[in-house]
């Protein structure tokens, strides 16, 4: 499993570029996330073999598929960020495990970690992060506000990671802005004073591409502002150290 980081393939460590060069088969998984400046071309030209892109259920119904050549050759999967942040490679590994199949891991940048990174807020100040996802007719999970109000009342921060959705060829992912606008509609039902127009915001647009974009401020203001291509994150602070708060006046525009 290769981490590929988190913009294009020049992100592909010495470590992971030399593993799937020595792979005879070499797959990639980029329904989780999305790197907005890779091409499969240039990717297919830097490892010297073809990729062939997979679909969600290849990895989560047809896993045996990919596990029965990995029992005879050496397989690899290129993953956006670090490959076991996701549920869905630690399953391929286990199942790897039961079945003899040796596996190795080779890191690389994960939003986990660069999201906390270029916004300067301090790491170990973030408590648990959620997804906010998008609404569906029966479908209005308020997650994200259980734990931005369980992290604020510790003065911690929340990382919340935005949500995709794939029908067949068409893929929409949530933008910073929206996601905002569905914790202020969760707000207007709660009543809590949770996540207000008046709430601290970072939003951030493709973290790790030349182009990154921050932006802190107000939640009422953020959501109407265009961030440009996603994938996006949302942070929302909790108490700021006197230095988080001059970087993100510095450099987020708050």
């Amino acid at each position: 499993l290769i981490g590929m980081g988190l913009h294009d393939e020049k992100d592909l460590t010495l470590r992971g570029l030399e593993e799937a060069r020595g792979c005879d088969i070499l797959f990639a998984e980029l329904y989780t996330s999305t790197m907005p400046g890779l091409d499969l071309g240039r990717l297919e030209g830097l490892v010297g073999k073809k990729v062939e892109v997979l679909e969600r259920a290849d990895l989560e119904e047809r896993t045996y598929r990919l596990l029965e050549k990995a029992s005879k050759r050496r397989v690899g999967l290129l993953v956006v960020g670090d490959p076991l942040i996701s549920t869905t490679h630690l399953h391929l590994r286990l199942e790897a495990q039961r079945l003899g199949i040796e596996s190795r891991v080779v890191h690389n940048a994960s939003i986990s970690s660069a999201a906390p990174s270029i916004s300067g807020l301090q790491n170990y100040k973030f408590g648990r992060s959620a997804t906010i996802a998008l609404p569906e007719e029966r479908f209005f999970p308020e997650t994200p506000y259980e734990a931005v109000r369980e992290n604020k009342g510790r003065g911690l921060h929340t990382l919340l990671y935005l949500d995709i959705k794939v029908r067949g060829k068409e893929r929409h992912m949530m933008t910073a802005g929206e996601g905002i606008e569905i914790l202020l509609r969760i707000e207007g039902r709660r009543r809590e004073g949770v996540f207000t127009p008046e709430t601290l915001c970072v939003a951030l647009g493709r973290v790790g591409s030349p182009d990154c974009v921050m932006l802190a401020g107000r939640a009422g203001d953020l959501a109407g502002m265009d961030l440009g291509l996603t994938p996006h994150i949302l942070i929302v602070p909790g108490r700021l150290h006197f230095l988080e708060e001059e970087y993100l006046r510095t450099f987020g525009g708050s």
